[in-house]
């Protein structure tokens, strides 16, 4: 399976945002780790905004539309308690 954020994203992001030292490097495991650990909480935070969506659904009786459309908000919704739960 293709990744969901290339390795030379996630190290380029590192290095420019978290590393405070140019001569500071990241290991090719460690890329790994993160870019699975990537990929697992972005499933998370889909999943958990399809249940929400599917909840508030079921409490809005009112929707006609039988489609299922994520947006930012319902991210937001879950954002709290995915973050704590990571």
């Amino acid at each position: 399976m293709k990744s969901m954020v290339p390795k030379d994203t996630i190290a380029r992001v590192f290095q420019t945002c978290s590393f405070n030292h140019d001569s500071t490097r990241i290991t090719e495991s460690t890329l790994t780790v993160i870019e699975e650990y990537l990929e697992v909480f972005v499933r998370e935070a889909v999943l958990r905004s399809v249940e929400n969506k599917d909840r508030v659904k079921e409490e809005d009786s009112n929707r006609l539309n039988n489609e299922l459309v994520l947006t930012h908000k319902d991210l937001e919704s879950v954002s709290g308690l995915l973050l704590l739960d990571m």
